[in-house]
């Protein structure tokens, strides 16, 4: 009878995993609950990534190499990848499971993979090969070995954009289809592998190891989605054509938002030109504190914007206004409640957060303050940075990808100016403050389009919960402060315990009263995430016999 009962408990923790991985989620906060909790733990595992390449590099030298080799690979992915998924290959891929069955849209899928793989091939191939032209114009603050060292990086991971491009087209399969646990969780691996090459590479190869561990990365972060995407029902890719009238139109939503993305991604690479001439060390310290503030970006305005997106694309194949704006509002009222809480966190305890994550080894207390002050910068633009994904998707719902790219080229060009303006008197500091500004100029324009055009929206319904968030947010501010200052006093900045105990003290302290005044007043947000917290954690399926053979797991 044990052993009947211990199988039983297998069989039911085995059917819960696979129901997991495999299954779909139902609503928005559901999914956005998933991709969240998914991208915490791929955040956290960025970070741990961060700690060990800075305590083992710290800010100097070979980091400068690493992230100035990182740029022109990231900008061909970007480039060719994200614009064909969020502007063009989700919203047709889902109007084909609407309109045209399963069967057609794997159809699509398969020659959207098919295509993918083989332009990131041939593009890959041919910038390796030319590298050595290339990369002096991205960093000419780079010279001698650092310059070599630089293109001889970039060679070796122009391999990763082939992966990660195949790998990117079947998680916008699993974005359209609603199967998010995979999806979100291909980056942690992707992490994995970086760490694996920092850790064990590294000591052998320099930072060449670590150049390793990103191909490492690329392939892990591939084969996660794949184990999803073959079992849903992917084939055998066909030969590459861009004669199906899918792919065609593909490429037309697409074109407007790589044309945006290029003058963004060529904004970045200004911006690394510009900190490739400061002093050694400022092109680390800006990609550093950059990936810190994209950890509540990317777990809370990313995670609700990529649920939202195969709604919002659903809605609009049905020409459902009504859904399509409840959508937005909803989503938008969920990315104000957690990325509020989020800035006066780590505007109170950035230099904390710095020292943390990254204050180990070769990282030292002039990385820290340096890095902190940056992040102070970037912190101003959460707010932006997170809505921006959100916003931008409503448009790419709607199919209409050219509004997106005009306000792109007037904020990037916001963003360059100050830029050039503001590295002379602030330094580094000065290139995220007009970061900053651009992302603010850049989430304004879209909502005030977005309302133009697709509206209307039921702005005091969203106005009432956003001042509520605010309310919430300023006391973490009023309360965490002073809770900082008294335990700082008693425990100075000496060691990892004392900055721990400050930062854990302070967050919560603020992080009790958030929730303790949202709840007072309220707040609809809050409310529906402990429901969606207590349906998720205490739901109950009944079990039906037979199920595994109906499922084909039998």
């Amino acid at each position: 009878m044990g052993i009947i009962s211990h199988v039983s408990i297998i069989r039911v923790l085995n059917d819960k995993l696979h129901n997991l991985w495999h299954g779909e989620a139902n609503g928005l906060t559901a999914a956005a609950l998933i991709v969240g909790a998914a991208s915490v733990a791929s955040r956290l595992v960025g970070v741990l990534r961060d700690r060990v390449l800075a305590s083992t590099f710290g800010a100097g030298h070979d980091l400068d190499v690493y992230y100035a080799a990182f740029r022109v690979p990231d900008l061909i992915y970007s480039l060719i990848i994200l614009g064909a998924l969020s502007a063009g290959f989700i919203p047709v891929f889902s109007e084909y499971l609407e309109n045209r069955g399963k069967e057609e849209a794997w159809k699509l899928a398969a020659q959207t993979l098919s295509i993918i793989g083989a332009v990131m091939v041939g593009v890959c191939l041919a910038l390796a090969l030319t590298a050595q032209w290339i990369v002096p114009w991205t960093v000419p603050g780079f010279s001698g070995d650092k310059l070599e060292q630089t293109i001889m990086l970039s060679r070796i991971m122009f391999l990763s954009p082939v992966l990660l491009g195949v790998s990117a087209v079947m998680g916008g399969v699993l974005q359209a289809m609603k199967r998010f646990m995979a999806f979100s969780l291909a980056p942690v691996f992707y992490n994995l592998g970086i760490i694996f090459g920092a850790l064990f590479l590294a000591p052998r190869f320099g930072i060449m190891g670590v150049a390793w561990g990103v191909i490492i990365g690329a392939f892990l972060h591939l084969a996660t989605q794949a184990s999803v995407v073959f079992k849903l029902g992917l084939g055998k890719l066909p030969w590459p054509s861009f004669r199906p009238a899918g792919v065609r139109r593909i490429l037309r939503l697409m074109l407007p938002r790589t044309l945006g993305l290029g003058v963004s991604q060529l904004n970045l690479v200004i911006l690394l030109a510009l900190a490739s001439a400061l002093p050694s060390g400022s092109v680390a310290v800006f990609n550093l504190a950059n990936n810190l503030q994209s950890f509540p970006v990317g777990i809370f305005g990313i995670s609700y914007a990529l649920a939202a997106f195969p709604l919002l694309a659903r809605a609009a194949s049905r020409n459902d206004q009504v859904c399509f704006a409840n959508e937005i509002i909803s989503a938008l009222s969920k990315i104000a409640f957690f990325i509020l809480p989020s800035m006066a966190i780590f505007f109170l305890l950035r230099v904390q957060i710095v020292r943390l994550a990254l204050g180990a080894g070769e990282f030292d207390w002039d990385n820290t303050i340096s890095t902190a002050n940056v992040l102070g910068a970037f912190t101003a633009a959460l707010v932006a940075q997170a809505l921006v994904p959100l916003f931008a998707r409503a448009f790419y719902a709607k199919q209409d990808t050219k509004t997106p790219l005009y306000i792109a080229l007037f904020s990037e060009a916001t963003n360059l100016g100050l830029a050039l303006w503001w590295r002379g008197i602030f330094g580094i500091t000065g290139l995220a403050l007009a970061f900053a500004a651009a992302s603010y100029a850049n989430a304004f324009l879209l909502w005030v389009y977005l309302k133009r055009k697709y509206g209307p929206f039921d702005t005091y319904s969203l106005n009432i919960s956003v001042l509520k968030s605010m309310a919430a947010a300023a006391s973490i501010i009023a309360v965490g402060y002073p809770v900082r200052q008294i335990v700082g006093s008693i425990f100075p900045l000496h060691t990892f315990l004392e900055v721990a105990l400050q930062a854990t003290a302070a967050c919560a302290a603020g992080g009790g009263t958030f929730i303790l005044v949202a709840w007072v007043l309220k707040s609809k947000e809050l409310l529906d995430f402990m429901d969606a917290i207590k349906r998720r954690v205490w739901r109950k399926k009944p079990r039906i016999d037979g199920m595994e053979e109906a499922q084909g797991m039998g």
